[in-house]
């Protein structure tokens, strides 16, 4: 009775670890009903996982760019056609607001201009001009770079070397609505931007305005002249009064349109335009430093669009 007893407790013994082993066997082979274990899967997930992040492509703008995030591009474009005062001395124009719409959509549909981040005015009055550098001034970051286009009536005072923008509530015999130099200046100086790049067919010429050669910039490589602050200007000359049909604006427009290059100065567009300009306008085209204002020696960079 008692061998029968260990036979029987030796056999249940037996039984009992075989199906322990099976279930065993089928719980690590993924085929349990109750629990799926497959590391052998899991660790294919994660090193497909790490060889993306290793193998993934790097962004090409700002590699060659020499910096972290891609940087973000705003604009202020100022067109002023029609003047609440006009009359023989100042007249209405034909040209500014319709060559800001043609800026507009070239730099939001071939160059890295966001919509939302394009400030298009169209004959505004000195107040709303005034406001909205002030506006601007709080959203742009010290990564951010900003372009700030004017069209419209301008005047430079040669004997008290002293430049205007004419807003359109300017009147011809008074100049209490007209914006100075200065004054621009002083906004572009509190804009904490990475590059700011003013153009305008209006001078921005006399002490706040120091023209440089472009050729020592050209030999630079994109990184280096993005590098370092700007604060730059391009403008069509130093005319005392701004024709309303402008060669200047023209082979600017022109040669935004047709560049085919993904990375585009602001110092190599002027060297597109100027001798077009020289050869076709009563004025000569400047570019330099706004004085004052910040730059350190760096250039705005147009970075084309994918399409």
């Amino acid at each position: 009775m008692l061998v029968n007893k260990l036979i029987k407790y030796v056999l249940l013994i037996g039984v009992s670890f075989l199906m322990n082993s099976q279930l065993n066997a089928q719980a690590i082979s993924g085929k349990s009903n109750v629990v799926k274990v497959d590391f052998t899967q899991e660790s294919r997930a994660m090193a497909e996982v790490k060889k993306e992040v290793v193998e993934a492509p790097k962004d090409e703008v700002t590699e060659k760019l020499g910096i972290v995030e891609k940087p973000k591009y705003h604009a202020l474009i100022i067109g002023i056609s029609e003047y609440q005062y006009a009359g023989a001395k100042l007249p209405n124009l034909d040209k500014p607001v319709e060559d800001a719409t043609k800026l507009y959509e070239v730099l939001t549909t071939k160059y890295n201009f966001d919509p939302e981040n394009v400030v298009f005015l169209k004959n505004p009055d000195r107040a709303k001009l005034i406001d909205t550098f002030y506006e601007v001034s709080n959203v742009v970051g010290e990564r951010d770079n900003l372009l700030i286009f004017y069209a419209g009536h301008g005047f430079y005072d040669e004997a008290k070397d002293f430049g205007y923008w004419l807003p359109s509530d300017s009147k011809a015999e008074s100049r209490a609505n007209w914006i100075a130099n200065s004054t621009i200046k002083d906004y572009v100086s509190a804009i904490p931007s990475k590059h700011t790049l003013l153009i305008t067919d209006a001078c921005f010429g006399g002490s706040i305005f120091k023209t440089r050669a472009v050729s020592s910039m050209s030999l630079l490589k994109i990184n280096e002249l993005y590098r370092d602050r700007s604060r730059k200007a391009i403008t069509s000359g130093s005319l005392t009064e701004v024709p309303d049909e402008s060669f200047f604006l023209y082979m600017l427009l022109k040669t935004l349109d047709e560049n085919e290059y993904q990375f585009l100065p602001a110092s190599s567009i002027f060297s597109r335009i100027y001798e077009p300009v020289m050869n076709n306008a009563p004025s000569t085209p400047q570019f330099g430093v706004i004085q004052g204002a910040g730059d350190e020696g760096g250039d705005f960079i147009f970075i084309k669009r994918k399409q």
